[in-house]
């Protein structure tokens, strides 16, 4: 049963399971006897069970559920939860995944009886399944502010609990052996004591439901919390006071996500958390404690499984606080079945030994940086170790920017190979260093490989100033009043949506942020970048996309590309510059910026069109009639800044950098140029914030400029 059974909760626990009809006292003992992990659970944590997600399984036949109950076996688990077994949305059918009777409601066409091919399967296993009820879009969608639909729903699960209760308890007794409240309290929808109260009456129905029709099995519930937007004491006060009010029973289970996976929670924070939930859940007679415990982690807005040495980090910090452990969902994520056995065959090794294995892989060989266009193609040959490899970190300048890890086969529709990265996104004329390291399941890095430097080329911006239009007006707020801010070369210095230059969008329905530039002529093309903010607080959100498209007349575009973000990407507010390089020049007039958002509301600043120049000389047609020294931008800057230069006749030509004090700290230019607009690159992050001073020298011709590092 428990993985780990705490000093006083051992006799508490005994005495709740042997309460149980479908789980008398004998087998209860003997389960303690045949089960090594429980025997060994006071000195390690382990995890007990796993969710289960009817996209992953509704198909299975037979053959594939018993792969998966016997991997779960080996890894010592005896829970599964069905996370939901029917589905609503407002104004549409129910979906179901077993056979229902119920008006309103239709069968996932094409697949079997999910629910009884589960359990068939796990009472063959020895697999106790608990199975959520029901799931409703519309809970995420103010769902507490609404409390008739809230309380409907609650009545039409009640039914699908009759529905659940007729056509399998009696078929599978002790396999069927509790339920899942799948709707998922937070810690900001529910801070008020009206909402509570919603709250309680809402679970009440049900649970008062399943109790008067003797369909009470152990009711299960996982809420989740986030730090960033309130503080575990809160929380506390929240559920002692939704925890007074409801009518649960003794085994009934408080299983909170940890949400280490989503970035909600982080380790060091868990302990705080996790005390104070005990806390509440102590206040409550003969309630349960476990833990859902999360096996992915978001990088990048992709899921990856967490290596091995995460995960059993948050067992060990969940220990004192829970009565046993879940995961979300050692059956997506470890499960042999489903991505690389290595991370079973980690994790058991773990439960083996106590403790996880330390052997690093070998450094990847054969490591090569190509430049294309302005990306850089990375390429190395796999490494090896003495479980197998997991991955590879990839870093630009000492800074992991890219991760490629062994896939998982549920939903991953575009699995790329392990040993290649392309860094995109990258700013013009700037040097970077590359390096790649190898890890393993239990997140053992190898040593790196050897270094390799990659200039990208030289652009000249030839969009400033240029007219424009835009598909849906700038929000009054934060406006564009006269259509000049996205091509003014005045950049933001701050992350701050607040910021006058930055233009702020806001559409409920999320249409496409279309804006179409006019460089007045017809050119050739290669370089596009817009810039985008991230502000979580106000709920300012980078965009789901962005695709670059020209036209010669305004009326047929042709899509170029997509532009990429300068990674690597962070959950603080932050101001991102994406990018986009053609492999070859394109000749257009008009480009249009197609922006989706990802939310309510998306924030823009620069729309830049250039061309690469080696030479940086630009078009014969269009040089300068004097020499003259823009100024820096962004100002202030942190850690580049672009620094712009006419030359209109040929001669040496001198740019340098120094310091308030007088003393040269960088010579960007120094050489023999021809007549052009240039445009270069200063990179100030080996230096301490301050006011730095910028000259130009050319024959007759000399002037300066103060531009501010500020870090």
């Amino acid at each position: 049963m428990e993985n780990d059974i705490h000093g006083s909760n051992f006799k508490n626990y005994l005495n709740l399971v042997t309460k149980k009809k479908s789980f008398p006292f004998c087998v209860a003992i003997l389960s303690f006897l045949i089960c090594p992990i429980i025997i060994t659970g006071a000195s390690k944590a382990a995890a007990n069970g796993s969710f289960i997600q009817p996209n992953l399984c509704s198909s299975w036949s037979d053959a594939r559920w018993q792969q998966e109950f016997t991997a779960m076996k080996n890894a010592g688990m005896h829970y599964l939860i069905i996370q939901y077994v029917a589905q609503s949305s407002p104004g549409k059918i129910t979906i179901t995944y077993y056979p229902s009777g119920l008006p309103n409601t239709g069968m996932v066409k094409g697949i079997p009886d999910m629910v009884d091919a589960c359990l068939r399967n796990a009472q063959s296993s020895g697999i106790k399944v608990f199975i959520g009820i029901d799931s409703s879009d519309k809970w995420w969608n103010l769902s507490v502010y609404d409390s008739t639909w809230l309380y409907n729903q609650m009545y039409f699960d009640n039914k699908v609990c009759d529905e659940l209760w007729s056509l399998y308890k009696n078929k599978y007794p002790d396999t069927f052996y509790g339920w899942y409240w799948a709707y998922e309290v937070d810690n900001v929808r529910f801070a008020t004591q009206a909402m509570q109260q919603v709250l309680i009456k809402a679970m009440n129905i049900q649970l008062d439901h399943l109790t008067s029709t003797k369909e009470k099995l152990p009711f299960m519930w996982s809420p989740f919390m986030n730090s960033k937007l309130g503080g575990p004491q809160a929380y506390q006060s929240i559920w002692q006071n939704v925890l007074a009010g409801l009518r649960t029973s003794a085994g009934d289970i408080f299983c909170p996500q940890d949400c280490i996976g989503t970035g909600n929670l982080n380790l060091s924070n868990l302990t705080a958390w996790f005390s104070a939930l005990r806390s509440a859940v102590n206040t409550k007679a003969g309630l349960i404690m476990w833990s859902d415990v999360e096996t992915f982690e978001v990088y990048q807005n992709n899921y990856f499984s967490a290596t091995m040495d995460r995960f059993i980090s948050q067992l060990k910090i969940e220990q004192p606080y829970v009565d046993d452990y879940v995961t979300f969902a050692y059956c997506h994520y470890y499960s042999p079945n489903n991505t690389d056995p290595g991370f079973q065959t980690t994790y058991i090794s773990y439960l083996n030994t106590g403790s996880l294995e330390t052997s690093s892989p070998a450094t990847p060989v054969n490591f090569t940086a190509v430049l294309q266009a302005n990306d850089v193609a990375l390429n190395w040959n796999a490494s090896s170790d003495n479980i197998g490899v997991c991955g590879y970190y990839v870093y630009r300048d000492g800074i992991m920017i890219g991760r490629k890890q062994v896939p998982r086969l549920d939903g991953n529709t575009n699995i790329t190979p392990l040993t290649s990265f392309t860094d995109k996104g990258l700013s013009p004329n700037t040097t970077y260093t590359y390096q790649v390291k190898a890890y393993d399941f239990a997140n053992n890095v190898s040593d790196p490989t050897i270094s390799i430097d990659i200039t990208t080329a030289s652009v000249n911006i030839i969009s400033h100033g240029s007219k424009y239009t835009v598909s849906i007006p700038a929000d009054a707020n934060y406006p564009d009043l006269k259509s000049s801010k996205l091509t003014d070369g005045i950049y933001s210095s701050r992350a701050y949506y607040a910021d006058p230059a930055w233009v702020g969008f806001s559409d409920p329905i999320g249409n496409n942020i279309d804006v179409v530039i006019d460089l007045g002529r017809i050119m050739p093309l290669q370089f596009f970048t817009a810039d985008y903010l991230l502000d979580p607080q106000p709920a300012v959100f980078l965009p789901k996309g962005v695709k670059v498209l020209v036209s010669t007349d305004n009326k047929i575009f042709a899509d170029v590309g997509t532009l990429s973000p300068n990674i690597p990407y962070d959950t603080l507010a932050s101001i991102y510059k994406y990018y986009y390089t053609a492999s070859v020049s394109v000749n257009a007039r008009f480009i249009k910026f197609s922006t989706t958002p990802n939310g309510y509301w998306t924030f823009c600043d620069e729309f830049e069109i250039g061309n690469i120049n080696t030479t940086g000389i630009s078009e014969q047609n269009d040089l300068p009639q004097s020499f003259s020294l823009s100024q820096n931008y962004p100002n202030p800057f942190n850690p580049t800044a672009t620094i712009r230069y006419d030359i209109p006749k040929a001669g040496f030509v001198e740019i340098s950098v120094y310091d308030i004090l007088g003393r040269e700290v960088k010579v960007l230019v120094n050489e023999e140029k021809n007549p052009g607009r240039y445009e270069i690159t200063f990179d100030g992050k080996n230096l301490v914030s301050g006011i730095y001073i910028y000259t130009i020298r050319s024959e007759n011709f000399f002037l300066s400029k103060k531009m501010i590092l500020l870090r």
